[in-house]
């Protein structure tokens, strides 16, 4: 099942898409702009960003296309980010956590953190939790994360693969995991207010993300490339769930091809166990005491 056109009037919303230069985001971004939105397109490269920005505008008649620049993996520039973004706009109608790095081999940040949980966990979180205010002064905003099906595997007492032997394809399952146990308990800390929080599936999709796959993913990848949607098909789910009125109010749902999904990362004592960590990790940062160690060499992607 690919993409689904539907229109919406998103005439008077600001919406933000990470990593959308190019891929899923910058498709999700594009629909969102279609249907007359000021998308806000948070990217790592602003030279990159800024030429989605240019092709979204040459192909919509509609809203509007910002470019803020932003580098997940760097608390710093989250922060930034977050103040850029309330000086330049009253709220903040649909967030759209897409964003995420898949690599190779292990890179730690300038922070101190394993380059995966970082960029997919630690970032957005941190990013989520600035924009609240502007999420809640919508009246109606909506978080969409994107997650994966093959998220799994997350080890708590070693999320920075300080022990254990690392992949990347681990690292990247278990920060995916991380990342929609986290959904749940934003959806939790959110009652009673008007914003949701929902993560999704896209599916499999050829992406920079998985072209730049390494040994036997990569195998895979080539042998199955056949099977995979188009970036636009993937983004289907998170178009929906950021635009269409039929999800109005649901909060807290797995989703995939815009259905509700069984995921198993439920466990309520577990979903607060990721969230109070994550917590004690983004306070670590206050303090000088981690030491950063020097990447390897860079492999993989970002996007």
């Amino acid at each position: 099942m690919g993409f689904r056109p539907f229109d919406a009037d998103l005439s008077d919303q600001v919406a933000l898409v990470t990593g959308a230069n190019s891929g899923m985001g910058k498709e999700t971004a594009r629909e969102l702009v279609r249907m007359g939105s000021s998308v806000v397109l948070g990217c790592r490269s602003r030279e990159r960003g800024e030429a989605a920005a240019a092709e979204i505008r040459e192909t919509t008649e509609r809203g509007s296309v910002h470019v803020i620049q932003i580098d997940l993996a760097s608390l710093a520039s989250v922060r930034a980010f977050a103040s850029e973004f309330s000086e330049r706009f009253p709220k903040l109608d649909v967030l759209v956590n897409n964003a995420a790095a898949s690599l190779r081999v292990r890179e730690v940040t300038p922070d101190g953190f394993e380059a995966h949980w970082a960029t997919n966990v630690l970032g957005p979180h941190l990013l989520t939790t600035l924009l609240l205010p502007a999420l809640e002064r919508s009246g109606d905003g909506r978080i969409v994360t994107v997650s994966t099906v093959a998220a799994g595997g997350l080890d708590l007492s070693d999320t920075q693969y300080e022990r254990r032997r690392f992949t990347g394809v681990a690292a990247y399952r278990a920060s995916k995991q991380a990342s929609r146990m986290l959904t749940w308990a934003l959806a939790d800390r959110l009652k009673g207010t008007r914003v949701t929080a929902n993560a999704l599936n896209p599916g499999y999709v050829l992406t920079d993300l998985t072209l730049s796959a390494g040994g036997p993913v990569k195998l895979l990848v080539r042998l199955t490339r056949f099977a995979a949607q188009s970036p636009l098909d993937g983004a289907d789910t998170a178009i929906w769930l950021a635009a269409s009125p039929a999800v109005q109010g649901a909060t807290g749902k797995f989703w995939n091809k815009r259905r509700k999904a069984r995921c198993r990362f439920r466990d309520p004592s577990a979903v607060q166990e990721v969230a109070s960590l994550v917590e004690r990790q983004l306070a670590e940062i206050s303090r000088p005491t981690r030491r950063p160690e020097s990447p390897g060499g860079r492999s993989g992607t970002r996007s």
